[in-house]
């Protein structure tokens, strides 16, 4: 069984992990991309959702293992809203996964695909505000340990 220790180390790596996906998701996504670059992108797409599903589990291994418990440490309002912008990055992660998901049709076919205008304005403003996210979150690490 992991340690407390155990679960704060997989926890940093885990955004270690998806700090260096999403960025390599932004520089990466750009129109006319072609099919080498799609497919690096849709790496670095599951490589985010890996991190993102470690982050969860690791952190409610660390809330559950924690001393105080997990009654008290939800009290705490900047640990409730480290929670909600987590949650706000990962529902906002999920358009442009479904937009990268799909491409894959086109790959099988030996096509890169379309990417609209539209669509690049949403997905770039996504990463930029999903790496926004991941620098306030650990921000309030250290306020909810008070």
């Amino acid at each position: 069984m992991l340690t407390h220790d155990n679960w704060i180390a997989v926890h940093f790596c885990a955004l270690i992990l998806l700090t260096g996906a999403l960025t390599s998701e932004y520089f990466l996504f750009r129109r006319g991309m072609s099919i080498e670059q799609v497919r690096k992108l849709l790496i670095a797409d599951g490589l985010a959702a890996l991190a993102l599903l470690l982050l969860f589990i690791s952190g409610l291994m660390q809330l559950y293992s924690e001393p105080q418990g997990p009654i008290a440490l939800l009290q705490l309002p900047s640990y409730r809203l480290k929670l909600v912008l987590f949650m706000l990055m990962a529902l906002s992660f999920g358009y442009p996964s479904r937009l990268f998901y799909r491409w894959r049709q086109s790959l099988r076919r030996g096509r890169a695909p379309m990417v609209s205008t539209q669509q690049q304005l949403w997905v770039i403003w996504i990463l930029r505000i999903d790496l926004l996210l991941l620098m306030l979150i650990p921000l309030l690490a250290h306020s909810s340990n008070a």
